[in-house]
């Protein structure tokens, strides 16, 4: 997540970290991708990525994790052709050692979204032979309603879907305009394939609902776009752990954060959907926890785990296994910046649950 124009919003330190993203490497500011040589490495304890999603390529055999940039940046290590905000990618070969960064995706001059404005969580998708990058971008210019007296605008945000024929990209649009629906301020949108029919599970802005949500909508097949309307699964209001108020303007209002949903099918079929919010103990910071589905479908009843998976300023990250089959979780620690870190856990899939291991990658 990027910072909006909006500093005054909920949860300064939120949107201070999402304003401030970047990758920490060893380069130059603004050093271009094509002088970036192969052998230019980064050790994942100084990789700084906000909102964290690795790509264990079937193909390449490398690991890929994305992360988005704007200029001005103080971090800025990656210059576009064009100087407008987008996307960049970091690969490696064992997750400790990061090359990189290398373009992905820089926006359109003539794009719905404000192009000097960093995309929010870039994740990329291997589905039918061919990577899509799901991210997420703002219009703060545009507003999609009226905003209730003591609450923030409702600025235009959404996810997008692009395409291309490698990790690396460059990944392309499919048409000037995203996937989620135009009346709502959408992001953190990520692929699930349920019974063969394509999905994108995404989060609903606290700014607009209240009670943050995370939705789900149907995709055409090629995904390129959203058919019939979205479904709720979870109201982050529901849930025990949640921070339910925050201040805004000096007075307190409901906010309730819904951010970075990640569906996993257990080895026994159960089917669960990782996610983040702020925690109601405020020395918990940032958490991340679990909510199940009673049939094993999106469209059944979830309830959530009682004790959050992880805590300690942790989230918004992924499931994966690496190449040798073993299962873990990427998450970024420390939400504020310039301390963002990745970190890589052992998973392990209990059945009906899921429980973090060692650490085996990252800074502390």
């Amino acid at each position: 997540m990027s910072m909006p124009k909006l500093s005054a919003l909920f949860f300064a330190p939120l949107l201070l970290a999402c304003a401030q993203q970047g990758a920490a490497a060893d380069l130059p500011t603004n050093t271009p991708a094509s002088a970036v040589p192969e052998k230019e490495v980064h050790h994942v304890d100084t990789l700084n990525i906000h909102d964290p999603a690795v790509l264990a390529d079937p193909v390449s055999k490398r690991y890929y994790v994305y992360d988005s940039f704007h200029y001005g940046h103080p971090q800025e290590n990656l210059a576009s052709p064009n100087g407008r905000a987008g996307v960049e990618v970091f690969w490696s070969e064992d997750l400790e050692h990061w090359h990189g960064p290398e373009l992905a995706y820089e926006f359109e001059e003539d794009s719905w979204a404000n192009t000097d404005h960093a995309p929010w969580a870039p994740e990329v998708a291997f589905y039918e032979d061919k990577y899509y990058l799901f991210t997420t971008f703002h219009n703060y210019d545009e507003t999609i309603g009226e905003a209730e007296e003591g609450r923030p605008p409702l600025v235009r945000r959404a996810s997008q879907i692009l395409v291309s024929d490698s990790p690396r990209g460059p990944f392309k649009r499919f048409a000037n305009k995203p996937q989620t629906p135009a009346d709502e301020m959408a992001l953190d949108g990520t692929l699930w394939i349920e019974d063969g029919q394509p999905w994108m599970i995404y989060c609903q802005e606290w700014i607009q609902a209240g009670d943050g949500l995370i939705k789900a909508i149907r995709l055409s097949d090629d995904l390129t776009e959203s058919i019939g309307e979205p479904i709720t699964l979870i109201n982050a209001g529901d849930v025990a752990w949640t921070a339910k108020i925050s201040r805004h303007e000096g007075k307190d209002i409901r906010a309730v954060v819904t951010d970075g949903p990640w569906p996993y099918r257990s080895k026994t079929g159960e089917l669960m959907l990782l996610w983040s919010s702020w925690n109601k103990d405020k020395e918990k910071a940032y958490t991340t926890s679990l909510a199940y589905s009673d049939n094993g479908k999106l469209t059944g009843n979830w309830t959530h785990r009682e004790e959050p998976l992880i805590a300690g300023d942790r989230g918004h990250g992924n499931i994966f296994r690496n190449f040798d089959g073993e299962l873990m979780i990427a998450l970024h620690r420390y939400f504020k910046q310039p301390y963002t870190r990745l970190q890589i856990f052992e998973l392990e899939d209990l059945g009906d649950d899921l429980e973090i291991g060692e650490q085996l990658y990252g800074h502390p």
